[in-house]
């Protein structure tokens, strides 16, 4: 049955295939989704690529289920981990997130005039909406400000801000076979392989130096003609952790393109949304920054980290009604 699916569907994918089909395909056709679901009878392997065709289709429900049939008959931690991630990525995300921006003045002395930047957090339609609940942070045009007058010496100041957050997974497939340039056009295959020439370092715990790629990718686009801005997000690595993540998206269209990702499960690679990804902001108004901070004093030394995680919403609510004066009005 594998040979007979590899050679019918040897047009745009196959199941035994290298992951970078998945990042060329625009489409899935039904009749590979068909034949797809006769391999997946035999179990094993066939019901993960059967989930995964079904999720690239748009079917996440399915994807969900066929995932899940997969987790219960796996052994193997790295593909349980996976496995694990993928079906949280099918399934609608409508969750409180908490962004806490730490500033730490590490001198002798005490630190003052302080101007706090944080990137604006932005909806992305038609799959996602942010609204901003509370915080610490005020909308300033395309940024979140905030002003401390003094931060003493060997103290840390917490600004919290407080997001709601509710997204479908989603798609752009079909994809377009170009995609217009300011010379012309570029194919949908000449992504995929300005992608490949990206270099990621192998690592363990982590995605890579993803805001680097995603300027070098940013940069090599550019020499086409093809305009990329950099986005900034969390990736969800399992039910309960978030890491902050950059990649790349076209304006015009919001379609994402992250190189990274695309080297260990290119079906994120292009034009894919799952829930598991979650863009918050625009980094081309902070040159790449989560955190911007802006003070007078040349001989202060302060610390500077921004940590995201989910909230309980008993918790919030608590919080909301002792600290009324942190809502945001928009």
């Amino acid at each position: 049955m594998n040979i007979l699916l590899a050679v019918l569907l040897s047009y745009g994918y196959s199941p035994g295939d290298s992951s970078w089909n998945l990042v060329t395909l625009g489409n899935i056709p039904e009749r590979a989704i068909l034949f797809a679901e006769l391999a997946a009878k035999e179990g094993g392997r066939s019901t993960v690529d059967l989930a995964t065709m079904l999720e690239m289709a748009g079917r996440f429900a399915e994807a969900e289920h066929c995932y899940s049939l997969a987790f219960n008959s796996a052994t193997d931690p790295l593909l349980l981990e996976w496995l694990e991630n993928r079906i949280s990525g099918s399934r609608t995300l409508d969750t409180l997130v908490i962004l806490s921006t730490m500033i730490t003045n590490m001198s002798d002395e005490d630190a003052m005039d302080i101007l706090v930047e944080i990137p604006l957090p932005e909806s992305h339609p038609p799959y996602q909406r942010i609204e901003q609940l509370a915080g610490a942070f005020m909308a300033e045009g395309n940024l979140m400000k905030q002003h401390i007058d003094l931060l003493p010496s060997r103290t840390t100041v917490v600004l919290p801000l407080i997001l709601h957050i509710t997204q479908q997974p989603y798609t752009f497939r079909p994809l377009p076979a170009n995609y217009p340039t300011l010379s012309g056009s570029v194919s949908l295959e000449g992504i995929s392989s300005l992608i490949r020439t990206i270099p990621i370092p192998e690592t363990e715990n982590a995605p890579g130096p993803c805001l680097e790629i995603a300027y070098l990718l940013k940069e090599r686009a550019a020499d086409t003609g093809l305009e990329l801005h950099v986005t900034g997000g969390l990736l969800r690595t399992n039910t309960d952790s978030l890491l902050f993540h950059a990649w790349n998206q076209i304006p015009e269209t919001g379609m994402p393109i992250d190189a990274v990702l695309s080297h260990t499960d290119s079906l994120r690679g292009i034009g894919h949304c799952s829930s598991d990804l979650i863009p918050l902001w625009n980094f081309e108004f902070t040159d790449g920054h989560e955190v911007s901070v802006f003070y007078p004093q040349q001989n202060i030394n302060l610390d500077i980290s921004m940590q995201a995680s989910f909230a309980d919403p008993d918790f919030i609510a608590g919080l909301l009604k002792l600290f009324p004066m942190c809502l945001i009005t928009n």
